[in-house]
């Protein structure tokens, strides 16, 4: 079954706009501790993050997960605030260049462990604006100098206006995006499987039925490995003569474990592994205490392996990113030339919360910014394609 995300009308667009002045001015102008606001922002935003580890039998470390975290972006937080006040101490101009530049460019280097999902950017999705950083940099700059600029200041947001997304054109594809609603603790379980193995074939062969050119299943829709599974690899090279299938499994090769993306067209099939893991859900980012933390944590799993670079494959002349899952907030996938990405995704790990949601602000982020039309399939959320229009 396929859904699209909530059409974005003008009205929608006024409420995301008042949002984003009203949390700039509760950012800039109202009086709170810093600290404070960094540790509640980080709660708040990635309270979601632990609750993977409920898979794992470690449900008592989802609480401290959430206290680091909120401890780490108060801590940032409250560092931006003392170099603010000691820029300040100095000259008060100066000091709001450098809360401008911070908030337009600094957090792109915050990113511990590679996870980067607290962007201001985020904040002008779905409103009258872009997400380029020349807006940002112009709306911020007309918020902090307001009391200086006045209504020069308005003519700066009014310049914002003129900057506008990339559009880029649809490809001539008859395009099926699925999602799936299996919870995860069953995807994984053997009686399980053959259900979600049978589902799978029917949303290929209703998308057959209806006549698409391509059918997207999301990540590990095949939760296993299926390039072992010769009967089931045949039926899916069969049916790819009639519809190109996209859908996530896992691949064995070489003894190594890859979260890949099968493509099967014509009755062939390409593989493309997963190129930036997930970390602590797919990998251990602490080289020094790795093989202690996997083994005491996580009974000793295995890590997956990855490729050695972003995938890209061609259906009918047009060319795709491969992102699965993660990959699709990566803002390094999106510098890559082809102007269409296909992710799959399995967000029921952080199922119920508002990750499917802040996952979906940032790939509109990059899309817009790069001119991208993204097909998202999903396990656990309804999915969506997003496109400028």
């Amino acid at each position: 079954m396929l859904e699209y995300e909530i059409e974005v009308n003008f009205i929608i667009k006024i409420i995301f706009t008042v949002n984003l002045f009203l949390t700039l001015y509760l950012l800039f102008f109202s009086k709170h501790k810093w600290f404070g606001s960094g540790f509640f922002i980080g709660l708040f935003w990635f309270w979601w993050i632990g609750l993977s580890f409920r898979y794992y039998g470690l449900s008592w470390m989802i609480p401290i997960v959430d206290v680091l975290i909120a401890l780490f972006y108060g801590f940032v937080f409250w560092m931006i605030f003392k170099i603010y006040k000691i820029i300040q101490n100095k000259n008060q101009y100066a000091a709001k260049v450098f809360l401008v530049l911070m908030f337009t460019f600094g957090f792109d280097y915050i990113s511990p462990f590679t996870f980067d999902w607290l962007k201001p950017e985020i904040l002008f999705v779905n409103t009258i604006f872009d997400v380029s950083k020349i807006v940002l940099f112009l709306v911020i700059t007309s918020v902090v100098f307001y009391k200086e600029l006045k209504w020069f200041s308005v003519l700066l947001l009014i310049f914002a206006l003129f900057f506008k997304p990339t559009f880029t054109k649809e490809p001539n594809l008859d395009v099926y995006v699925s999602y799936t609603d299996v919870p995860q603790e069953k995807k994984w379980e053997k009686h399980f499987i053959p259900y979600e193995i049978k589902n799978n074939f029917t949303i290929i062969n209703n998308a057959i039925k209806l006549k698409k050119d391509v059918v997207i299943l999301p990540e590990s829709a095949f939760p296993l490995f299926l390039n072992r599974y010769e009967n089931l690899m045949d039926k899916l090279k069969k049916l790819s003569k009639k519809i190109t299938i996209i859908t996530g499994a896992l691949h064995l090769k070489d003894s190594k474990y890859y979260n890949s993306t099968y493509i099967f067209e014509n009755g062939e099939v390409k593989i493309l592994d997963k190129h930036i893991l997930v970390p602590f859900g797919e990998y251990i980012p602490l080289p020094f205490f790795e093989k202690e933390i996997n083994d005491i944590f996580f009974s000793g799993a295995s890590d997956y392996v990855t490729s050695d670079r972003f995938g890209i494959f061609e259906i009918k002349g047009y060319k795709f990113i491969n992102a699965i899952c993660y990959e699709a907030t990566v803002e390094d996938l999106y510098k890559l030339n082809p102007k269409y990405v296909v992710a799959l995704s399995n967000d029921a790990w952080f199922m119920p919360s508002i990750m499917p949601s802040l996952q979906q602000m940032l790939i509109k982020v990059y899309a817009k910014k790069y001119g991208k039309i993204v097909y998202h399939s999903i396990n656990g959320f309804k999915s969506y394609v997003v496109r400028e229009k």
